[in-house]
């Protein structure tokens, strides 16, 4: 029973916390809103990859996924798409573990 409390007041919380936002802004959002939501993709993929790949035993290691990242922010940097910046990481992290397990590093 406690389990289903809990259900219902995150659900309750957050309709109340996206109603709030809809009803005091209506249909048209503001144009500053509009340039802060471009900005949501890149936080959020951010957010999701640096700590697994920077910190995944919760130090930071400088890997193949760290030399992967940097080459993941170059992409981003030079193209500003998420698609590239993706398959860029990947490409660079496959490309390093190819060549790193080709000269025995790995």
């Amino acid at each position: 029973m406690r389990n289903w409390l809990i259900f219902l007041g995150m659900g309750l919380v957050t309709f109340f916390t996206r109603f709030t936002m809809i009803a005091l802004l209506g249909r048209a959002l503001p144009p500053v809103v509009h340039r802060w939501l471009r900005y949501v993709p890149a936080a959020v993929l951010a957010a999701l990859v640096a700590p697994a790949a920077l910190a995944p035993q919760g130090r930071v290691q400088f890997g193949i996924e760290a030399w992967a990242v940097a080459a993941g922010a170059v992409v981003a940097w030079r193209t500003r798409n998420v698609l590239w910046t993706i398959l860029g990481g990947l490409a660079a992290f496959w490309l390093l573990r190819i060549v790193g397990g080709a000269l025995g590093i790995l």
